[in-house]
C-alpha cells in the first residue's frame, strides 16, 4: 500500500497545479466519441483547418474537457510531446522545441493539423490565460497524438491527430537539491533500447521502459533518478535527463582546455535541447566537449570528477553520489556551478526564447526566424 503521507502530498500538489492550469485541446468532432465536456463549453471554437471534417479546439481548465478514451495516446502511447520551460517572461528555446516536435511527429508519421505559427499562437494564448507574472516559472507540456481510432493498433484507422497543451507550474526537485546535489541509482536489468528498437530522437509518449528503469534503480531508496544503461552496459541517460561527466585535468583552473566534458552519444539517448545548450556554453568556455559511446558508471567516480544531468524540468542538477559512491568531493563542483549560472543567465535573456506576452504578429516573426543561439 502506498505511503499515506506521500499520497496526500501528491494530492496537494495536483490541487495546486489544477487551481491555475489551463489546457488547449484540439480534436476532430465525431458524434458519440468527442467528449461532451468540450462540446458544451463556451470556450469551444471551430478550427479552420483544411481537413475534410469539423475540428474543434479551445482553452479549458484542467477539470474540463478531456481527450477521448479511444485516442491512441492513452491506448498505446502513440504520440509525441515536448516539455517547455517558462522563465523570466520567456518561453525558453521555444522554436527549438517546436522544431523537435515536428521532427518527432514526422518520425511517427503523425500529421500535425496546424502550422507551427498557428499552434504556437494557441500555446501563447493559453499561457496568457493562466496569467503568469514575469517572476514566476511555468511549464508547457505540448502533446500531439495519433488521435481517435478504433480499439485496434492500426494507425490507418485513426481519423486525425489530437493536440493539447497543458500550461501550469512544475517543480521536479526541491531548491536544496541544487545546492547539495543528489544521488543516482543504477538500473542494471532494464536497459535503454537502441535506435533499431525505439529511436531516442523521437520524443514519444512511450515511457514504459523509463518507468520500469526508475522503479528498478530507485527501489527502496530515497532517490529521484537512476542511470539507464545501453545493451552493452554503457551509460545511455537517466530516465528523463541526459548525463554529463566532467574530468578536470591538472591546471584546469587556469587552462579551460584541461576540462573535458563527456556525454553519451545520441544513439541511446534523447538529443536534449538543454543538453545541446550546455554543450554550446561549454565550448564557448573553451572546454573540450566529447560525445562518447563507452561511458560507464565507474567513469563518473573519482576525486577529479564532476557529474550532472540536464533536462527541461531539471535544468542542471549536480550529481554527488552514484550508488552510494562519491563523485568528486561529494559536493557540486565548480564547473557544474559555472554552467548552472550560465544557463540561468540564458533563461533571463530575451534572445533565447519567445516572450509569453507576444502578440500574433510577434509569434509569427519569431517562428520564422532560423538562427538558433545554441548548436543543435
Amino acid at each position: 500500500m502506498a505511503d499515506r503521507k506521500v499520497v496526500l502530498g501528491a494530492i496537494r500538489t495536483l490541487e495546486e497545479v489544477g487551481a491555475r492550469a489551463r489546457v488547449f485541446v484540439s480534436m476532430p468532432l465525431v458524434k458519440g466519441i468527442t467528449p461532451k465536456g468540450l462540446l458544451d463549453h463556451s470556450a469551444l471554437e471551430r478550427a479552420a483547418t483544411r481537413e475534410p471534417f469539423r475540428r474543434i479546439h479551445g482553452i479549458f481548465s484542467m477539470d474540463e474537457g478531456g481527450i477521448s478514451y479511444i485516442d491512441h495516446a492513452p491506448l498505446y502511447g502513440d504520440a509525441c510531446f515536448e516539455g517547455i520551460l517558462i522563465r523570466n517572461g520567456i518561453i525558453f528555446l521555444y522554436r527549438e522545441h517546436m522544431d523537435r516536435l515536428w521532427r518527432s511527429a514526422k518520425g511517427l508519421r503523425i500529421e500535425i493539423p496546424y502550422s507551427k505559427e498557428e499552434l504556437s499562437w494557441h500555446v501563447v494564448r493559453t499561457i496568457q490565460e493562466v496569467g503568469f507574472k514575469k517572476s514566476e516559472s511555468g511549464y508547457i507540456r505540448l502533446v500531439v497524438t495519433r488521435g481517435l481510432g478504433d480499439l485496434g493498433i492500426n494507425p490507418k484507422k485513426c481519423v486525425a491527430a489530437t493536440a493539447y497543451a497543458i500550461v501550469s507550474t512544475i517543480k521536479l526537485y526541491p531548491k536544496e537539491a541544487y545546492q547539495r546535489g543528489i544521488e543516482l541509482g543504477l538500473s542494471r536489468r532494464t536497459r535503454r533500447p537502441g535506435s533499431s528498437i525505439l529511436d531516442p530522437r523521437v520524443k514519444s509518449n512511450n515511457y514504459l521502459n523509463n518507468v520500469l528503469g526508475l522503479l528498478e534503480g530507485t527501489n527502496n531508496l530515497e532517490l529521484f533518478e537512476t542511470i539507464m544503461l545501453t545493451e552493452e552496459g554503457n551509460i545511455a541517460e537517466a530516465t528523463v535527463d541526459n548525463i554529463f561527466c566532467v574530468i578536470k585535468e591538472k591546471g584546469y583552473r587556469t587552462r579551460p582546455s584541461k576540462v573535458r566534458l563527456l556525454t553519451p552519444v545520441g544513439d541511446y539517448c534523447l538529443n536534449g535541447i538543454t543538453r545541446a545548450s550546455i554543450m554550446t556554453f561549454a565550448r564557448r568556455f573553451g572546454y573540450n566537449v566529447e560525445e562518447v559511446p563507452d561511458l560507464m558508471p565507474v567513469d563518473l567516480l573519482g576525486p577529479d570528477r564532476e557529474c550532472f544531468m540536464t533536462g527541461t524540468g531539471a535544468g542542471i542538477m549536480p550529481i554527488v553520489k552514484v550508488c552510494r559512491n562519491l563523485v568528486g568531493s561529494g559536493r557540486p563542483g565548480d564547473i557544474t556551478k559555472k554552467l548552472l549560472r550560465e544557463i540561468e543567465r540564458a533563461m533571463a535573456n530575451p534572445r533565447y526564447g519567445l516572450s509569453f506576452s507576444a502578440n500574433r504578429a510577434q509569434v509569427r516573426k519569431y517562428i520564422r526566424e532560423k538562427k538558433s543561439p545554441i548548436q543543435l
